[in-house]
């Protein structure tokens, strides 16, 4: 079997994973759409960074080097995207909903 195959969707797997923990950690703020979306990147950034080096891509020098990890970069946010919107967004949103406290009963105590 050849492993490039699995050395080229890797980021995109692991990218469907990411939501769940971007959602739990943004699920209580009031932020606004651009700190949502860093929020979102930021992870998407270092997996792909961690997936290049894992995969050996940063030893053919810097700028093959910055190409691979935007590629991996790329590919691990459209997984995360992907699987938000189709999957993890449908699941969890309601159950967030149901445990967030709305405002009023937290001023009230």
């Amino acid at each position: 079997m050849d492993f490039d195959f699995l050395r080229e969707i890797a980021p995109f797997l692991i990218g469907l994973v990411v939501p769940p923990i971007v959602m739990l950690a943004t699920a209580r703020t009031s932020w606004g759409g651009q700190l949502k979306f860093m929020a979102a990147l930021m992870p998407a950034l270092i997996l792909g960074f961690c997936t290049s080096a894992l995969a050996g891509e940063l030893a053919a020098g810097m700028p093959d080097g910055l190409v691979a990890i935007m590629i991996d970069t790329s590919l691990v946010y459209t997984g995360s995207q992907v699987a938000y919107w189709f999957f993890w967004k449908p699941v969890l949103e309601t159950r967030l909903q149901q445990n967030a406290i709305p405002a009023k009963r937290r001023v009230e105590k």
